[in-house]
């Protein structure tokens, strides 16, 4: 009999606990459901989106950012963009390199907490969405196509040092500082008023690591050499009014997206026969 009462025990005791412990059977579930489903990658990546600071803008940014981590020895995923223009100047660039980042794109260089990064995001968005398409007509037939770096990058192992000021500008200084001199030649830095204009003064920010300033953004295209210069760069655009249609207003995404075709397209303001 003791036996008897002494496994009746036990399975009233297991009793007891489901009963006392029930609403613990639902997480366990719901833990087990959700293990599965982070367990996917791309899912991963979404969820990790929804705890990312900063802003809308600067979520859609990290979406094309090339990391610079590992600046300092230059293997940094911004290092091997940068490598491909300097190889491409000097007619040695592989065909790996041009399938992986292609012959024309937009770099914005952003950061975080910068208002005019995030103006500047709502032009990158829409004219993503319409791309070739309602109005907005890519006259080569390419494909949208943005990396971008961050500049305010910081390496907590090396007393918080800023990547892009420390190594990735010292690297491609002379990128940087040629694209500053070849823009003055170009049709939008004349039409935008030449050297006393507010934008000839963001130009020559870009000749110090110190200086250089967000946002700026490189449209580079190796397809049309009558723009470019050695290392591709044939726009360069910083804090950009939207090109409005129609007397609208030259702040909303549909005109910043606007003077990023244009852009792309080097017509409009970014062209020789432009009657501004």
């Amino acid at each position: 009999m003791k036996v008897l009462r002494a496994i009746g025990g036990f399975f009233a005791k297991i009793g007891r606990w489901i009963r006392d412990t029930a609403w613990v059977q639902p997480l366990l579930i719901v833990g087990g459901i959700f293990a599965i489903v982070f367990s996917i990658q791309p899912t991963v990546k979404w969820v990790e989106s929804w705890f990312d600071s900063g802003s809308e803008g600067v979520a859609y940014y990290k979406n094309f950012r090339l990391k610079l981590n590992g600046a300092q020895d230059q293997t940094s995923e911004a290092d091997g963009l940068f490598e491909y223009l300097v190889d491409q100047s000097n007619g040695v660039a592989t065909a790996d390199q041009v399938n992986r980042y292609g012959e024309k794109f937009f770099v914005a260089f952003v950061q975080e907490d910068c208002a005019s990064c995030e103006s500047c995001y709502y032009g990158f968005d829409y004219l993503q969405d319409n791309w070739n398409k309602n109005g907005y007509n890519i006259t080569d037939g390419g494909s949208f196509k943005l990396y971008t770096i961050f500049i305010d990058t910081i390496d907590t192992d090396d007393n918080d040092a800023n990547l892009f000021q420390k190594y990735f500008y010292g690297n491609y200084d002379t990128v940087f500082e040629t694209t500053a001199g070849t823009i003055q030649e170009s049709y939008y830095y004349i039409n935008n008023g030449g050297p006393t204009s507010n934008y000839a003064t963001e130009v020559t920010k870009m000749e110090s690591e110190d200086t250089f300033s967000s946002p700026t953004t490189f449209l580079v295209d190796f397809s049309d050499i009558e723009y470019r210069n050695e290392y591709g760069v044939s726009e360069v655009l910083f804090a950009f009014d939207g090109t409005a249609q129609g007397g609208g207003s030259t702040t909303s995404p549909q005109a910043k997206a606007r003077t990023l075709c244009d852009a792309w397209n080097h017509e409009g303001i970014f062209a020789k026969d432009y009657q501004g």
